[in-house]
């Protein structure tokens, strides 16, 4: 057993896939401390939150029945994943 796990190496693609996640991460979070910035900034200026509220809103008004079919995939999904779920809403 302690042979095999000395010989092992790892691949380059070991730590491709690996720097991946880390630079997918990395930009998660730099791209979450941007959003609360401009958000932080952006709660100042109540028409703008409002506007916005608007925008969100048509968005949501036009895509909805895009948005109640992905929905009900991931419950669909979800169910899938968790098997000891009761089938009662």
């Amino acid at each position: 057993m302690q042979s095999e796990h000395k010989n092992k190496t790892f691949t380059e693609e070991d730590s491709g896939t690996k720097t991946d996640a880390l630079i997918k991460l990395g930009l998660i979070t730099v791209g979450t401390q941007i959003a609360t910035e401009v958000l932080h900034r952006a709660a100042r200026y109540p028409l703008l939150v409002f506007g916005l509220g608007m925008a969100a809103g048509a968005y949501a008004h036009r895509h909805r029945k895009k948005i109640i079919r992905t929905a009900r995939q991931i419950q669909h999904q979800t169910k899938n994943l968790l098997p000891f779920q009761s089938e009662d809403p």
